[in-house]
């Protein structure tokens, strides 16, 4: 597996997404609060959004919250190279 692989996560769903956004948090050794007071959401958006929980997300907040994680959301086509 190469280097880009492994900083590779799946965000497939929203738990996925999830579990994705609480690990680079982790990794950053950044807090909740921190992360929120950075991307200008409040802590709540970023509890729920780490369990999932954010029904209907935001996706300019949840992009303030991967800038702010030096992260980018990409899409695959799982179709391509059928």
């Amino acid at each position: 597996m190469s280097p880009q692989d492994r900083s590779l996560l799946n965000a497939r769903s929203l738990p996925r997404l999830a579990r994705s956004v609480k690990k680079l948090r982790l990794d950053r050794g950044i807090t909740q609060a921190e992360l929120a007071r950075r991307a200008d959401v409040s802590r709540v958006w970023i509890i729920n959004l780490e369990r999932g929980e954010t029904e209907g997300l935001e996706v300019g907040r949840l992009m303030r919250v991967l800038d702010e994680l030096d992260a980018n959301l990409m899409i695959q086509d799982q179709q391509a190279g059928e």
